[in-house]
């Protein structure tokens, strides 16, 4: 029982998760157990999974639900998703809305965007716009003129189309999709109604018009939306997928073909066609306001509607009446008899064609269609939004906003309505006594809609149906296949399930299977949130990023991916040191980030054999070749050795400090001085990476590249460099995947390496090159490339592969000197502004010991306790190198006790090191370089697997004290001379890179008044980031204006 209560208290959302599945459970068979057909409400969820279980019949369901409620039913959505509805067939209602009281029913906001595919047609206006469409339609489908070529156009098409298409389809015996057949036909018609133009959609053997099927899709996408929460759908179209994205792409079809037309018409002018409904519009008086672009999408949202409306109600009901005559021969028979008295034409192919005037008296023909619309309504629903507070008929209460949807479907269906014979199919009901047909009120026979929105275009359907049922008929037997399923598709079109033979693909399967799944199961689905939401609070409680199943940290490494050194920081001073990540499922995102010195000290140090560099590293700082950083076993050994030696040798020291000294000198120290002098801006960090990039070429080159020049000149080599880090920062965060895709189509980030190791390549050649031909009947210079030149038997290589080398090992360094310092000075300045006191410290430390020549020499510096230890203190907080990750080789145990192997890394936050209160102590977010310093004064030496600025263990960077030396004589030089500030309100972060550049420099609005009693020029520095895009190269001076004889921040 104890161990039960510890689990339950290590892990309660799992217990809560269990608790709610077995209550809901049994809610749910106790619900069942009453056998109704009334949706259960769901916590959360509430009646959402009855429309997911039962979405492939959801017009029969919905049929039994109202019966069972009495014709009016509120149904409620998920919580906060804005899917409450009602739901009604009461006559009362539909009169209610659609006639008495239609100024308070709209179709509204929200069915406009749900049906945007009709723009602000008839169909979805309201008010003035509206009545104006309204009126304008009534007139020309009331015209004689319109009528007339309207009939003509069916009966044409009817007699040298589709019966000899049907002719020939039966002479070779062929199963006939008839729903497919009139879709055809009618889409035919239709588009020559109101464009004149013929689409020939039943040629033999044609396919389906690409216009057809985007109108078909557009129907199942439609009524995908009014079944999911309206943030869903609109996130799909956000995101143009799933649906939404089938809709896009029939939209641009609809809209290409109609805009043709109209394009086309507008050229023929009154040349063209007098008669089609987009000749009679275009002759329209329309608002002078309105721009020819307004003009034409009028007509094209017009067009859209008039189409959609005829195409469907005519197809749809066809098809249904004669799936009802197959099913009923009686009514077959008797229809027959009816059309044997009336005069038909014959047209070629003895073909019998009955004309619209004929068939005014077919009495029971046209109640046959009329109730196979009852019974199979064309459009199975009709949608309103309540714009005030209202009151039905039956005493439910409607508030502003709410949705009311009028089912006709269930309407034909119910007995209150029709009587107890709702469900047959009996045409008899619309003929009266005397043999007449028998009108029924529109709130009870919803077919053509009720109210002052009733179909215009009544008649001339009616008209069209009964001349295409009547040439059937009178000339073929129309036969169902033997076993072949018909029932209602889900759309809002009343199509046929079957009647295209569509088959769902693999994936929509699944997809299918496991809404219906949870649909019938929603505990599942409840439980499952409980435990998701249960589980991020107690993650998020702690203030650690939580690893959500199936997709890990992936939403919390999106929201934080823009200041992801300050949110590593955050995390692992929550979790104590360390924790681990992981990304989605199939992602090689696996690892324990740590900042704990114990971990440290075993992966860099008594380990350090199970943690190489790996091929992983090396893959993706391919770029690094074989040099010393990416080298593993013998070859690290054999180049960490002969550094160390070069590193060490007492020439090679002295060249690198007078080398410093003149750059400073001759380079730094005027340039600075004309800078102030002219009142020009100074990008600081700028300066050091010019500096730097200068000093590292000649230790390594033995060449000084003028990087640091008056002129700021563009440098090739470094602006290649600059790039290079980008794209290694890039491959750190991106998944793999896209990595890979870029690498294959050599695009992205993967061209801008391509391009910049080019570039970075024929530099390092070149320099090369130069150093031979210096070289040759010359002593021999202290730089490491002329050293290592003369050392190309103890490497062991030779042509090609001795290039290699030389290029890998020199790039390396040059990486090594020019960035990480550049970084370094960069934070160090920027810390001296905001510490004015350690400043003077350093100041007062410079005069107690003034250099004997003109430059300080090695042992000068050392004697520079305090800045070593200021310097020491800006490491500490802004390490030039953020992070290091690593592999283990074998699985392994770290001191913190988490579980590392091959497939999970270690990543190391070098920058978050230096902020934990554990490590450093209360005041480890201070910048105190006393830390450093002992009571006597000496400088206290930290271990590195405390203090990892300089790497640890094995790999401890050898050019530590070089480095320090730079740095020193760097400071030394700059601020007896300069007082750098900068802006007070400037914000300043790190830069996402694998070196810790700042982002956006340092800005400032007002220069402050120079400082009394100090004979320093002022320089207003802005210590902004280098321009990293491939080929900008470095930035000139910027343009800040004079300002009082200081150096002008950006």
């Amino acid at each position: 029982m104890s161990s039960f209560w510890c689990f339950v208290q290590s892990y309660p959302e799992v217990f809560i998760a269990v608790i709610c599945f077995a209550g809901l459970s049994t809610f749910r068979l106790i619900r069942q157990s009453k056998k109704t057909s009334l949706p259960l409400e769901w916590p959360v969820v509430r009646m959402l999974p009855f429309l997911m279980v039962n979405r492939h019949r959801i017009h029969d369901k919905v049929v039994d639900l109202l019966r069972e409620a009495g014709c009016t039913f509120m149904f409620f959505g998920p919580w906060l998703l804005d899917m409450n509805f009602l739901i009604t067939c009461d006559p009362a209602t539909v009169n209610h809305c659609l006639n008495t009281h239609f100024e308070k029913y709209p179709k509204g906001r929200e069915f406009a965007e749900m049906f945007d595919i009709l723009g602000d047609g008839l169909l979805v206006a309201d008010s003035e716009s509206w009545e104006y469409q309204r009126r304008v339609a009534t007139t020309i489908f009331g015209g004689r003129a319109f009528r007339s070529f309207v009939m003509s156009t069916i009966a044409r098409k009817v007699s040298t189309v589709l019966l000899p298409y049907l002719d020939h389809m039966a002479k070779q015996g062929s199963k006939i999709e008839l729903e497919d057949v009139f879709m055809r036909l009618s889409l035919d018609v239709s588009y020559s109604m109101v464009f004149t133009s013929d689409l020939d959609c039943l040629s033999v053997s044609s396919p389906m018009p690409v216009f057809g099927r985007a109108t078909k899709e557009a129907e199942e996408a439609l009524l995908f939306r009014h079944l999911v929460p309206s943030r869903l759908w609109k996130l799909l179209r956000w995101l143009n997928i799933g649906t939404e994205k089938k809709l896009a792409n029939a939209k641009v079809v609809i809209n290409q073909f109609i805009y043709e037309e109209i394009a086309k018409r507008k050229a023929q002018g009154s040349n063209g066609s007098q008669e089609d409904l987009l000749s009679i519009y275009m002759k329209l008086t329309m608002d002078p306001n309105m721009s020819e672009q307004q003009k034409t999408q009028f007509l094209r949202d017009t067009a859209v509607g008039l189409i959609l409306a005829g195409k469907d109600l005519i197809a749809v009901t066809l098809t249904w009446f004669f799936y009802m005559i197959c099913k009923h021969p009686t009514v077959e028979a008797r229809i027959l008899e009816e059309l044997k008295g009336l005069q038909s034409c014959t047209w070629p192919g003895d073909f019998s064609v009955f004309e619209c005037d004929t068939l005014r008296s077919a009495i029971y023909l046209q109640a046959a269609l009329l109730e196979t619309l009852r019974l199979f309504p064309a459009t199975p629903f009709e949608e309103k939004e309540a714009h005030v507070d209202d009151i039905l008929p039956n005493g439910t209460k409607v508030t502003k906003g709410t949705r009311v949807i009028f089912s006709l479907y269930a309407m034909g269906r119910i007995e209150g309505i029709w009587g107890k014979d709702c469900m047959e199919f009996r045409p008899e009901r619309w003929v009266s006594k005397s043999g007449r047909l028998r009108h029924e009120p529109s709130y009870k026979f919803m077919s053509f809609n009720s109210g002052p929105r009733s179909c215009i275009g009544k008649d001339i359907s009616l008209s069209n149906m009964k001349i295409t049922a009547a040439s059937i008929i009178h000339n073929f037997k129309v036969e169902l296949v033997e076993g072949h399923a018909v029932m209602p598709q889900s759309s809002v079109i009343l199509h046929t399930k079957n009647g295209m033979m569509l088959q769902e693909s693999g994936a929509m399967e699944v997809v299918s299977w496991l809404l219906g799944f949870l649909g019938r199961y929603p505990e599942l689905m409840v439980s499952l949130a409980c435990f998701l939401l249960l589980f991020h609070r107690l993650n998020r409680r702690a203030g650690l990023p939580t690893n959500w199943p199936a997709i890990g940290a992936l939403p919390a490494i999106t929201v934080n991916a823009g200041r992801v050194h300050e949110w590593v920081t955050e995390f692992l001073r929550a979790a104590g040191l360390s924790y681990v990540i992981k990304g989605p499922w199939g992602s090689p995102i696996d690892v324990i980030i740590t900042a704990d010195p114990a971990n440290v000290a075993h992966v860099f140090t008594t380990n350090f054999s199970n943690y190489p560099k790996g091929e992983e590293f090396a893959a993706m700082f391919d770029v690094l070749g074989d040099g010393i950083f990416n080298a593993d076993g013998e070859s690290w050994a054999f180049q960490r050795r002969k550094l160390h030696a070069l590193l060490s040798d007492a020439r090679f020291r002295a060249a690198v400090a007078a080398g410093t000294a003149r750059k400073l000198r001759d380079g730094l120290v005027p340039l600075l001085d004309g800078l102030a002098a002219s009142g020009a801006a100074v990008d600081l960090q700028d300066v050091f990476v010019r500096l730097t990039f200068d000093l590292t070429a000649m230790f390594v080159f033995g060449v000084d590249p003028g990087c640091l020049a008056p002129d700021f000149p563009y440098v090739p080599f470094a602006a290649a460099m600059d790039t290079i880090e980008e794209v290694l920062f890039y491959r750190h965060v991106a998944p793999v995947p896209w990595l890979r895709l870029q690498k294959f189509l050599k695009i992205g980030h993967n061209k801008k390496m391509g391009k910049a190791r080019r570039l970075l390549d024929a530099s390092i050649a070149e320099f090369i090159s130069l150093r031979r031909e210096r070289a040759a009947g010359e002593a021999a210079d202290a730089d490491l490339l002329t050293s290592y030149l003369a050392c190309q038997d103890e490497v062991g290589k030779s042509g090609a592969e001795f290039e290699r080398f030389l290029r890998d090992t020199t790039f390396n360094i040059m990486v090594a000197g020019r960035d990480t310092t550049s970084s370094a000075l960069t934070w160090f300045f920027w810390l001296l502004t905001k510490h004015p006191d350690v400043e003077a410290k350093i100041l007062d430390e410079l005069r107690a010991h003034p250099p004997s020549s003109g430059h300080r020499t090695a042992a000068e510096l050392k004697r520079l306790v305090y800045l070593h230890a200021a310097l020491s203190e800006s490491l500490r907080l802004y390490p030039p190198v953020p992070f290091e990750h690593k592999a283990a080789a074998r699985p392994d145990t770290l001191p913190s006790g988490a579980a590392v192997g091959p497939s999970r890394r270690v990543i190391v936050s070098f920058y978050s090191m230096g902020r934990m209160e554990a490590v450093w102590g209360k005041d480890c977010l201070e910048f105190r370089p006393e830390r450093w310093l002992t009571a006597a004064g000496r400088f206290r030496h930290e271990p590195s697997y405390k203090f990892v600025a300089f790497n640890v263990g094995p790999r401890t960077c050898l050019g530590r004290d070089l480095a320090y030396s730079q740095m020193k004589a760097v400071v030394a030089a700059v601020v007896p001379r300069f007082r750098v500030e900068v802006d007070a309100g400037a914000v300043v972060c790190p830069k996402l890179s694998i070196i810790l550049h700042m982002k956006d420099g340092l800005k400032r609005s007002s220069p402050d008044t120079q400082s009394k009693g100090r004979r320093r020029r002022t320089l207003d520095a802005a210590a902004g980031v280098r321009d990293g895009r491939d080929g900008a190269g470095y930035r000139g001076p910027r343009d800040a204006g004079v300002r009082d004889g200081r150096v002008g921040g950006i």
